[in-house]
């Protein structure tokens, strides 16, 4: 039970730990700066498509493969404990990542061999776990302070988790780059390149630095209790008032109403109406809700993935298909620079679309009485949408594609959190967080994978080897079968939203 000078500094704990919440988000998005420096790990280190693909893929199992545990963590042992250990791996795996690149271009210019690409790959899975401990630390803070307005109290601090890449890569144009003639560099302009073991550094040391703020600010602030105060009712009038006597007459109702009936009422209904149900372990396995969000969450993250983490490739193949460079006057715009603005339109569609979802879900449920789950089905048609635009999308209006997958992405992740707090209660809000994140790993591995042996298949058909694979037909494909899966998705959160809404006018 809080105390009362704790309630009454209440406001102030809340809005640092709001604070705390939103940098610790802004720092567990770092991942997603991936593809601004691993090219330097093909140009400088000389590692080939291959394994580069293969350190992004083992840096997104630290950070979506052991969600259970870090967000277990954050449920057991508290907000401060997990951002110290979300501090301590993403100092030392950004940092032994920037101390080995070093290592490794200095022994090339020696004749010697580079790190092993193993070596990088298991830094940035020790990265990739910091960010997942450092997102959960704050995500079960907010989830467990805030009750009321809780979309828009999770929705602000998670839109920075989808900022996050956005952010990270204007700091890296504005302040980490070199001058060179590095050719495979997405952050290039005018013969510069990222300094990327200045930038690795600068990630270590940002990632340990916010974490020790939140060890500080990040605090879980419970509600005040709200006891049912039973106020002594005023007697009736004939017990009150001895000299007035209220005689009955045939129009008096034979029952009257009593302020003690209304009340015990009104205080049922509160109880129920505050009944949240804590599911974790085995049940929350075999909840058929469970099992139908991490259906979607498998299917709908799983082709934005491949969408955020291929974009480059879409972008190269349909440009190589309308032969852009190659006349006069079509080579203004650097490729590279287009590329780099469609990952900037991603991070900034998910930022917005964040806001958007926990904002006008909480307006929603107040307003209009809608449920929190029926963002869900939106997010799903959008994401369906930029499939289709995908595939058909020339050059000039292939950034709507990159909009509209930032945008869904975004607006599923500014709801999810709230959702499953909501659905399954917030003791272990973090570690069923956790367990559905898995969903996330699974569906961005198979989907990634498939764009891999799609692409691959059809530059085989290519008369040589290291041609670029020209046009749609490279990735149409895979974008048909991701837009199959966010068909199959769409249905699925229309079922949820049936089932809650039936749930809801029961009660």
């Amino acid at each position: 039970m809080a105390t009362p000078h704790y309630t009454s500094r209440r406001p102030i704990i809340l809005a640092s730990t709001f604070t705390c919440a939103c940098f610790n988000m802004l720092a567990s998005g770092s991942l997603y700066v991936y593809a601004l420096y691993a090219p330097s790990f093909k140009s400088h280190l000389g590692y080939s498509q291959t394994q580069t693909s293969a350190i992004a893929v083992i840096g997104d199992l630290g950070l979506y493969g052991v969600g259970p545990l870090t967000g277990g963590l954050a449920d057991s042992m508290g907000p401060k404990r997990a951002s110290a250990f979300a501090g301590s791996l993403l100092l030392m795996g950004y940092g032994l990542l920037s101390y080995c690149y070093r290592a490794g271009i200095e022994s090339i210019k020696h004749n010697e061999p580079a790190p092993n690409f193993l070596a990088m790959s298991a830094f940035l899975f020790l990265a990739g776990i910091g960010s997942s401990a450092c997102y959960m630390a704050a995500f079960t803070t907010l989830a467990k302070s805030f009750k009321q307005g809780r979309g828009i109290a999770i929705g602000i601090p998670v839109s920075f988790f989808g900022l996050s890449a956005a952010a990270l890569a204007f700091v890296a144009q504005k302040f980490f780059l070199v001058d060179s003639n590095d050719l495979f560099n997405l952050i290039k302009d005018k013969g510069q390149e990222l300094d990327t073991g200045r930038f690795l550094l600068f990630l270590a040391i940002a990632g340990g630095v916010i974490n020790g703020m939140s060890i500080v600010g990040l605090n879980v602030v419970p509600e005040p209790e709200i006891k049912d105060i039973e106020e002594p009712l005023p007697a009736p009038p004939s017990l009150q008032e001895t000299h007035h006597t209220v005689i009955p007459t045939e129009e008096s109702p034979l029952l009257q109403a009593t302020p003690t009936t209304t009340a015990a009422t009104e205080t049922t209904t509160t109880r129920l109406r505050r009944e949240v149900p804590n599911i974790s372990g085995r049940a929350f396995f075999l909840d058929r809700d469970a099992q139908y969000f991490f259906m979607i969450m498998l299917c709908l993250t799983g082709s934005g993935l491949m969408i955020i983490n291929s974009i480059s490739a879409i972008v190269e193949a349909v440009a190589a298909g309308e032969d852009y460079g190659s006349a006069p006057g079509h080579n203004e715009t650097p490729l590279a620079t287009i590329q780099a603005t469609h990952v900037g339109l991603i991070s900034i569609s998910s930022y917005v679309g964040r806001l958007v979802a926990g904002f006008g879900s909480d307006v929603a449920m107040v307003s209009y009485g809608a449920q929190r789950i029926y963002v869900v089905p939106i997010a799903t048609a959008c994401m369906a949408l930029a499939q289709v635009v995908g595939m058909f999308a020339s050059l000039r209006w292939l950034y709507l594609c990159s909009m509209l997958t930032g945008f869904a992405y975004g607006g599923f992740f500014g709801v999810a959190g709230t959702i499953v707090a909501e659905l399954w209660g917030e003791v272990s809000c973090g570690q069923n967080w956790g367990f559905l994140s898995w969903g996330s790993a699974v569906g961005g591995m198979l989907f990634n994978v498939l764009f891999g042996m799609v692409v691959d298949r059809a530059r085989t058909a290519e008369d040589s080897e290291n041609a670029v694979c020209k046009g749609h037909r490279c990735f149409r494909w895979a974008l048909v079968v991701s837009f199959a899966a966010c068909i199959l998705s769409f249905a699925i959160s229309l079922v949820m939203s049936a089932r809650h809404r039936r749930r809801a006018l029961s009660h």
